[in-house]
């Protein structure tokens, strides 16, 4: 099996400090980076990387630093320690200036890769992602673009050693890891650890307001009265009186008061006659039906979590959270950021890690671990994959780090969360986008020339008064120019 390193094209693996090579490869859209010493000539930041063994690539990007490690005592040879990103870095190059409005995620992926991200394919952004209702990017990173994008849909992205951009839903992406751990297994130095800070399997939400249905209150006259205070501010109001047709009340302070029968006030809640209407009479039915602000408020749960606890701790195994965000205004929305709460924290966070000399892990496969004696059965997502070239052995040894969920909320909740928090944002600003370049003016410039003869006179059409004059001195004309007296 051989190593190969490429350092902007060229060939560098005989430089190459053996043990000083590491990768680390996170998940999702976080940066995979590289450290690495080289003997002789210095490489050069933002210089390509590319690092192959036996054929398949393990890292790909560029260079971010360069550091004089050592000198040798001769100083024959110098050392040069470099830092490498992957290419989310090379991809980050320019900002982005675009407004989106109900349009697919995926499609606003591809859009902004084909006009920021020159040099970079999207093969691997999977179609039917949610509609994005509303999404704007003023001089953003690319990068910070896809993250805000997939924060907005619960799906996620990377950039992988080709500078493919992949875009795809976690639910989908199920991939298993190059082994499972079982007691005998190609494994050793396992930690794990099962942590209940944050838990959560109860949760109430707490939202803003949200119109009711129409409703209907009546009340009966005095007789004396002409205006009526409420408990509510009243939307869309109609009124009678004694079931007679009902009317549409007047605005105070917006409508004219003389082409409305009554008028209403939604700040100060109350509802009154106009000055041209008649008190009603005592003992007449007056209606109102309008509809009313309600608060949303709702509570989602875990029953399996809260069983599952009660089982090992005891009690009811509840443990109780609450969100407030008054930019939910359904009930529908403030269920689905309950679940999504519900989702990330009902259960136990689990960390682990271990290592292995065998190769194929990659972050968000999933690793199966059977080892009932030491109470560790499940499936895991593998986090991160940190990669160390053992020198003696000729090959990578790996560090593997696993939790205990996926990334992320499905879709619809995240959507739809989104979509309410994002609904009452009103754009009021203007958005500048320079775009530079060559733009072709021509130019047009015509006289137009008439020729005429001499002498000029005073009060000719063409004459240019002001400038000379014509005076008769008998039949002789005289010019006299502006600065000139006679």
């Amino acid at each position: 099996m051989t190593l190969s390193i490429l350092i902007a094209g060229e060939e560098r693996s005989k430089d190459l400090e053996w043990d000083s090579l590491k990768i680390d490869q996170v998940l999702a859209y976080q940066v995979d980076t590289c450290t690495l010493n080289i003997k002789g000539d210095q490489p050069v930041e933002g210089e390509e990387v590319i690092i192959e063994w036996d054929g398949i690539r393990v890292f790909a990007g560029v260079i971010t630093n360069v550091e004089l490690s050592r000198t040798l005592t001769d100083k024959s040879i110098v050392v040069w320690k470099v830092d490498c990103d992957d290419y989310t870095t090379y991809m980050d190059r320019k900002l982005v200036v675009e407004t989106y409005e109900n349009m697919a995620a995926d499609d606003i992926i591809k859009d902004i890769a084909a006009k920021y991200c020159p040099g970079f394919t999207v093969n691997g952004v999977i179609p039917g992602a949610p509609v994005i209702e509303w999404i704007r990017f003023d001089y953003n990173l690319p990068s910070e673009c896809m993250k805000e994008i997939c924060e907005y849909v619960g799906w996620h992205w990377y950039v992988d050693y080709y500078k493919d951009i992949k875009f795809f839903s976690p639910a989908n992406y199920v991939e298993p890891a190059p082994m499972q751990l079982t007691p005998g297994g190609l494994f050793h130095g396992l930690k794990h650890k099962v942590d209940i800070q944050g838990l959560r399997n109860r949760v109430y939400v707490l939202g803003g307001k949200f119109l009711s249905d129409p409703q209907t209150f009546e009340w009966v006259a005095d007789g004396k009265e002409r205006i009526w205070v409420l408990p509510f501010e009243p939307h869309s109001p109609k009124i009678s009186i004694n079931e007679s047709p009902p009317v549409t009340p007047g605005l105070e302070y917006v409508d004219d008061e003389a082409n409305y029968d009554y008028m209403y006030n939604q700040r100060d809640k109350y509802i009154r006659c106009s000055n041209q209407t008649p008190t009603p009479v005592a003992g007449a039915t007056i209606s109102l039906t309008c509809r009313v602000p309600m608060d949303v408020i709702t509570m989602v749960e875990d029953i399996p979590s809260q069983q599952a606890l009660a089982a090992v701790q005891g009690g009811d195994g509840i443990y109780e959270y609450k969100i407030y965000d008054e930019k939910l205004i359904t009930i529908e929305a403030a269920e689905a950021a309950g679940m999504a709460e519900l989702k990330d924290h009902a259960n136990p966070k689990i960390r682990g890690s271990f290592n292995s000399e065998v190769p194929g892990w990659k972050t968000g496969q999933i690793l199966t671990i059977n080892l009932p004696d030491r109470g560790i059965v499940g499936e895991y997502l593998i986090q991160r994959v940190n990669m160390q070239w053992d020198s003696t052995a000729k090959r990578f040894r790996y560090k593997i780090e696993y939790g205990g969920k996926l990334l992320g909320i499905a879709d619809f909740l995240q959507s739809l969360v989104s979509s309410q928090q994002r609904g009452k944002i009103i754009d009021v600003q203007y958005q500048t986008k320079y775009v530079s370049g060559d733009i072709p003016v021509n130019i047009l410039i015509e006289f137009v020339v008439t020729p005429r003869i001499d002498p000029w006179y005073c009060g000719d059409a063409d004459a240019i008064c002001g400038e000379i004059v014509c005076l008769g001195l008998g039949d002789q004309p005289v010019f006299l120019s502006p600065w000139q007296t006679i």
